[in-house]
């Protein structure tokens, strides 16, 4: 893959992960952090080539990338709750 199209899949990925963080249903945000889990499984544990030169930087890779996907999942669930949040007290404002 090039590297113009490798940049373009990883924004994709990045976008539709954040939307899907911040739908109503909580695990639609658990479709990108597993999907990117079975994919590193995949060529981790079928022998493909990841190119790192020492064995522990591909997990600590892993790992950090999965960090960062958690944290994204819980930032769009915050403002998923807050954007709720919001639209209750319009509701109660009008309401008075």
């Amino acid at each position: 893959m090039s590297d113009w199209s490798t940049i373009a899949v990883i924004t994709i990925a990045i976008l539709s992960h954040h939307f899907l963080s911040t739908r109503t249903n909580l695990y639609c945000g658990a479709i990108v952090p597993t999907a990117f889990l079975v994919y590193c499984g995949w060529t981790l544990f079928t022998n493909h080539q990841i190119i790192m030169d020492h064995p522990i930087k591909a997990p600590l890779a892993i790992l950090f990338v999965l960090f960062i996907l958690i944290v994204d999942w819980g930032t769009g669930r915050d403002s998923y709750k807050k954007k709720q949040q919001n639209e209750l007290n319009k509701m109660k404002t009008q309401d008075i």
